[in-house]
């Protein structure tokens, strides 16, 4: 215990290691602003976008009046009254688009998420009546089944949503859609979420590999305690061999204050952004819902296939989201940090022990879609909404698999690098 909490000290005693903290959290601070940014000016060109329509609707509303007025001299009665029943639909238009306007201007959600609602529920009800297209591409009717759901679940919290780049239906991707050229590109720009509550946007930060990220900066500013003083400029290690101190209590001292520590940077890292939330549009609730997939049963003489129509899905809670997160943040980082341990001990290259431990976990999320690649878990946001399971037709990548594999690796990588300390020659 003496040993552990020295080391401990000793950790933030020096400054290379408080720097990069600081500019760490600074990252982080940055990232929020810049993301914050990006999404209050896609919201504000949702609003300039809108308020294009009443202007374009009036000069419709001048001109069948203009037509009107012909018809009427001219005694073209039919004219007239088309011109009239034009000229009230876009009056209507006007008044709608006004209503919009006003509701983005207010955050007035409920209204709009019941508008949205009321605009999907035909293309839900009735599919074979009513599609929808981008670009006469359709969109898929798990797709619109998912969005549907969505909104009814963020109208009953009356909950802000993520924004997005588009003022018409606010479309959930969904692994179901399969779009080709432009309309892939359009696709892709209208369904990109930006949160900018706190809870949201670590989500949005989730899906982006943050924790990886993170926990790989973390190994490199914390995981080189006994590497770092077994090189010939530094000899630290020589303190405690005039001391009545085992080696495996030196190393576990070492490895746990290390490990301690990169946990706490890591959670702190996460909660940087929920800080920063607080001085804009705050945290949010942690009641808003994420999709999960609950994979195909859909099999033909060509194998599996997704059926759109028959797959089923359901939505979790932030909280439960952000409980599973939490839990694979402890066991990854500790699976990560014994792969960077080794390294370090191997190589006493901080530099090099980065760049091979990120090598490594970025080639085995690639090279290999098995329940037992352990870095395909790294990919903690997929696996917890089940997108990996149902692409890849394979139960077998669950969140519980995930755990398990990676705590057993991390023990035996831990154990390795043990071994390699107990054992190697030491610089003298």
């Amino acid at each position: 215990m003496r040993g552990f909490l020295f080391e401990s000290k000793k950790v933030l005693k020096k400054k290379t290691i408080l720097i990069s903290i600081f500019l760490s959290f600074l990252a982080a601070v940055g990232l929020y602003i810049f993301n914050y940014a990006v999404a209050e000016e896609i919201h504000e060109g949702n609003i300039t976008r809108l308020e294009s329509y009443p202007e374009l609707f009036t000069n419709f509303v001048n001109e069948s009046r203009a037509e009107k007025d012909k018809a009427i001299e001219a005694g073209d009665t039919a004219k007239a009254e088309e011109m009239d029943s034009f000229i009230h639909r876009n009056l209507e238009s006007i008044a709608n688009y006004e209503k919009m306007i006003e509701a983005y201007e207010q955050e007035d959600w409920m209204f709009l998420h019941e508008k949205d609602i009321d605009s999907l529920q035909i293309f839900v009800n009735e599919p074979e009546a009513a599609t929808y297209g981008i670009e006469e591409q359709l969109v898929s009717y798990f797709t619109l089944r998912a969005t549907y759901e969505e909104l009814k679940l963020l109208k009953d919290i009356n909950s802000k949503p993520f924004v997005q780049n588009t003022t018409s239906l606010p479309l959930l991707a969904t692994i179901y859609d399969d779009f080709t050229g432009t309309s892939l590109e359009q696709y892709q720009i209208t369904t990109k979420r930006y949160g900018q509550e706190g809870f949201s946007f670590l989500v949005q930060l989730i899906q982006l590999f943050y924790i990886p990220a993170v926990v790989l900066i973390g190994c490199f500013i914390f995981g080189n305690s006994i590497a770092s003083e077994t090189t010939k400029k530094k000899r630290g290690l020589n303190f405690y061999r005039v001391l009545p101190y085992s080696r495996w209590k030196l190393f576990f001292a070492k490895y746990i204050s290390g490990y301690i520590y990169l946990l706490i940077f890591s959670l702190l890292m996460l909660a940087i952004p929920l800080v920063c939330s607080l001085f804009t549009k705050g945290l949010g609730t942690l009641k808003n819902p994420i999709l999960v997939y609950e994979g195909t049963k859909s099999t033909s003489i060509f194998g599996n296939s997704l059926n759109p129509r028959e797959d089923q899905f359901h939505f979790i809670e932030f909280q439960e989201y952000f409980w599973k997160v939490f839990i694979f943040l402890i066991v990854f980082s500790f699976f990560i940090y014994s792969i960077y341990f080794l390294f370090a001990l191997l190589t006493k290259n901080a530099s090099l022990s980065m760049v091979l431990s990120g090598a490594i976990t970025y080639i085995g999320m690639n090279i290999l879609a098995s329940e037992f690649n352990p870095f395909v878990y790294t990919d903690i946001h997929r696996i917890i909404t089940g997108e990996i399971a149902t692409r890849t037709f394979n139960s077998g990548f669950t969140f519980n698999t995930g755990l398990y594999i990676s705590l057993a690796l991390g023990i035996i990588l831990t154990i390795l690098g043990y071994l390699t300390f107990r054992f190697k020659r030491q610089v003298t």
